[in-house]
């Protein structure tokens, strides 16, 4: 089967080269994104991989929940500590960074409130033995 790469930089290419004997691996994904443009896990998942996926943006991750019914799409956060943090959005893209929000001059922005769970969180909530095929909604 040919390897077409989904990533902005080949990332998945280079993972495939070490990760090609796993027939049925599993990921997770943070700050996701679309299922397929710039996803460095869409190659894995057409193999029969599935995962977790982290998105705070809210239509991006219904996105995720249509195109990848075998994953597990949580629109969330993810940091070093449980809590809430201010998500800025403009268009498709994100930040929690205020400072990146003025570097980028991007005053435009909308500033919306996201859960934060850290790795350990989401990784203990759904391991990988135990990750069902249904998606879990979180706001």
């Amino acid at each position: 089967m040919k390897f077409e790469s989904y990533a902005q930089d080949c990332e998945d290419i280079i993972l495939y080269g070490v990760l090609k004997d796993i027939e049925k691996g599993f990921y997770i994904d943070v700050g996701a994104n679309d299922p397929e443009l710039l996803s460095v896990t869409k190659a894995f998942y057409d193999r029969g991989w599935h995962g977790i996926n982290i998105e705070p943006l809210h239509a991006v991750c219904a996105k995720l929940e249509q195109e990848r019914p075998r994953d597990i799409n949580l629109c969330i956060g993810c940091g070093k500590e449980h809590g809430k943090m201010d998500l800025y959005e403009r268009g498709m893209g994100s930040t929690f960074s205020a400072e990146e929000v003025t570097r980028q001059k991007m005053p435009e922005s909308i500033k919306k409130t996201r859960f934060i769970w850290t790795l350990s969180e989401v990784y203990e909530q759904y391991p990988p033995l135990v990750a069902t095929y249904t998606s879990a909604k979180l706001m």
